[in-house]
């Protein structure tokens, strides 16, 4: 049976109002876990620096620095997923996804984290790790190392956070990303100087909060 056309005219504002408010969505990932974030409006570029900045030699400088090992390894979780799955990064090169992917998995190694688990949760955990690490909180950062996305979790997480190892490939791929957003940036491609979303806010670099003053 057809609907009677005042019906669809009716229901037509409804659609359109929907169809805004999803365009008018943040980008997925300009939902930054705490502990990952970057005072931005755009943070996974800003994310890509600082962790490039973090891996520059190849991760020797985080020896010791369980904090902010997990913050670089969190931020890069989370840019190789974004890369991987957000159409705004389609165009990144091919190579730069595979050194990230290859990398990931270095990492993951490095501080026993399953291949299978999912990015967003490994990131979730390594910033609430590395805030609570900040504030000398080894047991909150102990209970946000849980088994269920790190082997064998708990302190000897940290453990492995303090001594990560060489991780030459997370120089490489981090290195890799950083220009090809600067790459893209140049030549005006995609998400970088086109898709900036107007009515993100700025996030407070350590937690990811909104800072105070700014507008959605």
């Amino acid at each position: 049976m057809r609907r009677p056309a005042f019906l669809m005219i009716a229901l037509l504002p409804v659609a359109l109002l929907a169809a805004c408010a999803e365009m008018r969505q943040p980008p997925e990932f300009a939902r930054i876990p705490p502990g990952l974030g970057v005072a931005s409006a755009d943070p996974v570029p800003a994310m890509i620096a600082e962790a490039a900045a973090a891996f520059s030699d190849g991760g020797a400088s985080l020896n010791g620095r369980p904090a902010e090992a997990a913050r670089a390894i969190g931020q890069m979780e989370l840019v190789a997923e974004a890369f991987r799955r957000n159409p705004r990064w389609a165009p990144v090169s091919a190579a730069t996804v595979t050194e990230l992917r290859t990398a990931r998995t270095e990492w993951r190694q490095a501080i026993g984290i399953p291949e299978t688990a999912a990015p967003e949760t490994v990131a979730v955990a390594l910033g609430q790790a590395s805030l609570a690490l900040r504030e000398n909180d080894t047991q909150r950062a102990a209970a946000a190392l849980a088994p269920a996305a790190f082997m064998p979790g708990g302190a000897p997480a940290i453990a492995r956070l303090a001594a990560p190892g060489p991780l030459p490939q997370a120089r490489i791929a981090s290195a890799l990303a950083r220009d090809e957003v600067a790459r893209m940036a140049r030549m005006q491609l995609g998400g970088v100087t086109g898709a900036l979303d107007p009515d993100a806010p700025f996030l407070n670099s350590l937690t990811g909060a909104q800072i105070p003053g700014t507008m959605r």
